[in-house]
């Protein structure tokens, strides 16, 4: 028998052009992972963002409707307390708006019956950076969630005299109108 020894295979017997395709699939199956990890970090970091958003929101309401509880059940009257409040949006953050420039220019061309008209809008934000070169914009104001409805749920809803200064009492705390405030009857426990 005869044994067939391994054939060594050098560089040369696979030519420069076969050498050089291989390299560049390479480079761009590394360019496509690269790209694909990048969407999923950037989705990940949007996702981190509206969790941290929404946490925010949370912990808002949660002091919100602590704080009134505590106002509501210290009203003579009122008894016990429970509260929802909902929101309309998110906080929301002003930016400084630097430069702003407008540009309106029209031409009318006078071979041609044509009319053009150019709108241009410029506006500049103002970025502060600290030495590590981290840079963020340049808020002026933050702006509270928006509230949308308040229920109130109390012992001393029954009287119409405790209900009405309840309400009332919601709509100054917080500037919402009265057909966004509910007040009930809380059931007593037997």
């Amino acid at each position: 028998m005869d044994k067939k020894m391994p054939k060594k295979i050098s560089l040369k017997d696979f030519g420069m052009e076969k050498i050089i395709l291989i390299a560049i699939a390479g480079i761009v199956l590394l360019a496509a992972n690269f790209s694909e990890w990048k969407n999923s970090s950037s989705k990940t970091s949007e996702k981190q963002e509206k969790s941290i958003e929404t946490s925010q929101n949370d912990a808002y309401v949660e002091a919100l409707e602590n704080k009134l509880v505590h106002i509501l059940e210290n009203v003579d009257g009122v008894g016990k307390a429970e509260v929802m409040i909902t929101l309309k949006s998110s906080k929301e953050s002003v930016l400084n708006k630097d430069l702003s420039e407008e540009k309106q220019t029209e031409e009318e061309r006078s071979g041609e019956t044509q009319k053009v008209n150019k709108n241009q809008k410029k506006q500049e934000e103002t970025i502060l950076s600290d030495s590590s070169g981290n840079s963020a914009p340049y808020i002026i104001k933050e702006l509270e969630p928006e509230i949308s409805g308040i229920v109130i749920s109390c012992e001393g809803a029954g009287n119409k005299v405790v209900e009405a200064s309840v309400l009332e009492a919601v709509q100054v705390l917080f500037g919402v109108s009265a057909n966004h405030i509910k007040v009930l009857k809380m059931e007593v426990a037997k």
